[in-house]
């Protein structure tokens, strides 16, 4: 009955959390989801290669990989919201400003550089630390709907910005795209977002703050960073990322590959995002009530299949609905698998450190997975390669997650919290 109580009082006093995360997740993904809708307009207008399109991705994910430990450093310090706020502010500010690319590509590069230092204010890291922090019991649960919010950009964002870019230009479409979801998601935040992590830089137990993080616990960011267990959840992240970001980040350049029209690519690549919300709220019950080993291990292996099914029958518009509901439902699922094992595995004391090396490993591999799937389409003339090679770097972060072990015992976790 007690440990039911303290979950109730998780809900009744984090939801406001969970709400102002998901959008958050939803704003740091928007801009990765509608990156394949406007590869096509770009390469018509100038003639870059979709390899050199990418690297504007990858700009800003190896900024993101270096910023984001930095990141965490600031986030255990000052907590998630003083940074979620001028992060959102500041990317509806830049991000329009894509649109102003010319025919050098050093400007369309040199504008995803200054877009870099916004978009790591509302990496992944910032809502999960403010999840995490705020719950203990159901943890996994949280995450996961706060990680919805990458299923909605996922879901609506290819067709949004193909309608955006229809409308008004791919130009055009960046400034509407980006007044629209900063509109959105920067008051939600400003008014919801008080964390268990912000909260316990200022509060004691008796000023009302959520039980679960009155005390947080676990290991020195150091500490955490030494052990083995880490390097293997660090690795896992980044191998992973590679794999699935290469095909998920490019799944309407690949179904238009395919001989698929833009306009039905963009739609089958929308039933990514509503089986990643799928994936992401099974995967977070699981996980709160199995061996999150296990479950993490199998979640994703799911993403073969998928590789096989477009491999098999390309062209095919049932089996390539199957395929991107699969991968997409994986995929949904392993930001709040790394999010869970890391709090899990070393405690929330340290999460900002902890979680940001890995999510600074799992930026640079966002930048790099679609880089080189675009410079296998260029090479070969398809991304069939880019599928198969996938495949085996899915196998090994299932064996490094199935590895971990057991979680240590916190000495600093208190009574309350493992009754």
């Amino acid at each position: 009955m007690e440990r039911e109580g303290l979950a109730d009082n998780e809900w009744r006093t984090g939801w406001r959390v969970v709400a102002a995360s998901m959008a958050g997740f939803m704003l740091a993904s928007f801009y990765s989801y509608t990156f394949g809708a406007f590869i096509g307009p770009i390469e018509q207008e100038f003639g870059w290669s979709r390899a050199q399109i990418s690297i504007g991705l990858s700009v800003i994910t190896l900024s993101a990989a270096i910023l984001t430990p930095i990141l965490g450093w600031v986030i255990d310090r000052i907590g998630p919201r003083r940074v979620a706020i001028p992060g959102a502010i500041g990317f509806a500010l830049t991000y329009g400003l894509l649109g102003l690319t010319t025919d050098n590509i050093w400007t369309w590069w040199g504008i995803w550089l200054l877009l870099s230092f916004s978009i790591v204010g509302i990496k992944p890291l910032v809502w999960s630390t403010a999840v995490a922090s705020t719950f203990e019991r159901n943890r996994g649960l949280a995450l996961a709907i706060a990680m919805c919010g990458s299923g909605l950009a996922s879901a609506f964002g290819p067709s949004l910005s193909t309608w955006a870019i229809d409308q008004f230009g791919w130009r055009g479409a960046y400034l509407f795209l980006a007044l629209a979801i900063g509109g959105l998601v920067t008051p939600v935040v400003w008014f919801w977002l008080h964390s268990g992590a912000d909260l316990a830089k200022r509060a004691t137990p008796a000023d009302g703050a959520p039980q679960a993080v009155r005390s947080l616990y676990g290991l020195g960011a150091k500490e955490a960073m030494l052990s083995w267990k880490f390097v293997r959840l660090a690795l896992a992240a980044f191998v992973f990322t590679i794999a699935a970001i290469g095909i998920s980040l490019n799944i309407m350049p690949i179904l238009v590959s395919f001989e698929f029209g833009r306009t039905e690519a963009a739609a089958i690549a929308g039933v990514a995002g509503i089986s990643s919300i799928v994936g992401r709220l099974a995967t977070g019950s699981l996980l709160d009530r199995f061996n999150p080993n296990i479950v993490a291990g199998i979640v994703v292996l799911v993403p073969v299949a998928s590789c096989l099914l477009l491999i098999s029958a390309p062209g095919n518009t049932t089996i390539a609905i199957l395929a991107v509901a699969v991968i997409g439902a994986s995929l949904g699922s392993e930001v709040d698998v790394m999010a869970f094992m890391c709090a899990r595995h070393f405690g929330t004391i340290a999460y900002g450190m902890t979680f940001g090396v890995v999510s600074g490993l799992w930026a640079f591999a966002t930048g790099l997975g679609p880089t080189i799937a675009n410079r296998i389409y260029d090479v070969t003339g398809g991304y069939e390669l880019a599928l198969e090679l996938a495949i085996p770097l899915f196998v090994l972060t299932s064996l490094l997650l199935l590895t971990l072990g057991k979680p240590p015992e916190f000495a600093n976790l208190q009574p309350e919290q493992t009754a």
